[in-house]
C-alpha cells in the first residue's frame, strides 16, 4: 500500500493564500532576517524525490506550475536545490485532476496525464492499492482536502511561515474532516522562522452504539 502525503506552507492565521489568490503578496512584510532562506525548497525536494506520483489539480494552475519548474531548468539565475526539483519534476509522473485538460496541453509534458475530477478518487485508490514510493500532492488545497475527508491521506507536512494572510485570505482546509492527527515530529528552521509539523492522519472506529436494557 502506497502512502499518500500533502505538503502545504500554511500561514500564521491559517491561510493558504490571500485576498488576491496568489503568494507573492504574502511576503511584503516578511522579517527582512529570513529572505533568501531555503530550507522550505530542500524539504518538498527531499519528498518528491521520494515520491513515485505527484498529484495536481486544476487546468489553469498545474499547468502554470509545470511550465514555471520547465523555465527553471534554463535559468542561470535558479538554485541549485530548485535545478533539482525542476529535474525531478520533468521526471517522476504527473497526474493531474481537471475537467479541462487536452492531450495538446500536456504535450510539453510526457510525464503527465490527466484525470476528470469525477475519476480522481477512484484514481487515487488504485495508485495507492499498488506497491512503491508514496504519492505526494503539493499546494492543490482543494483536492487534498477533498482526499482528506474521504480518508485517502496519510501524511500533512505543514510548514507554517511567520507569514499573515489578513482578510479575504483562503483558510487551508474546508469544512471538519472526521480524522485524527497524531504528530509524528517538528522542525524548526532558525533562518527562516519556518515551523514544520509533520502529522500522521489516522482513521477513527465507527462509533459503537449499545442497545437499552
Amino acid at each position: 500500500m502506497r502512502r499518500l502525503i500533502v505538503c502545504n506552507f500554511v500561514t500564521l492565521d491559517g491561510c493558504y493564500e490571500d485576498a488576491s489568490r496568489t503568494l507573492v503578496p504574502l511576503f511584503e512584510y516578511q522579517h527582512p532576517d529570513y529572505r533568501g532562506d531555503d530550507h522550505f525548497d530542500h524539504h518538498t525536494l527531499e519528498l518528491l524525490e521520494a515520491a513515485g506520483t505527484l498529484l495536481l489539480a486544476g487546468h489553469v494552475s498545474a499547468l502554470n506550475n509545470l511550465r514555471y519548474w520547465q523555465g527553471v531548468l534554463t535559468d542561470p539565475d535558479a538554485t541549485d536545490v530548485r535545478r533539482a526539483f525542476a529535474r525531478r519534476i520533468a521526471q517522476i509522473e504527473v497526474v493531474i485532476v481537471s475537467d479541462h485538460l487536452t492531450p495538446d496541453d500536456l504535450t510539453a509534458f510526457p510525464n503527465a496525464r490527466a484525470v476528470t475530477v469525477a475519476d480522481a478518487e477512484a484514481t487515487v485508490r488504485t495508485l495507492k492499492a499498488g506497491d512503491g514510493p508514496p504519492l505526494l500532492i503539493l499546494l492543490s488545497r482543494l483536492l487534498w482536502n477533498d482526499l482528506l475527508a474521504r480518508g485517502l491521506v496519510d501524511e500533512l507536512h505543514l510548514t507554517t511561515f511567520p507569514l499573515l494572510a489578513g482578510p479575504g485570505g483562503t483558510p487551508l482546509f474546508t469544512g471538519r474532516p472526521p480524522v485524527p492527527f497524531r504528530l509524528i515530529r517538528t522542525q524548526t528552521y532558525p533562518g527562516s522562522g519556518n515551523v514544520l509539523n509533520v502529522w500522521d492522519v489516522g482513521r477513527l472506529a465507527p462509533a459503537i452504539t449499545g442497545q437499552g436494557g
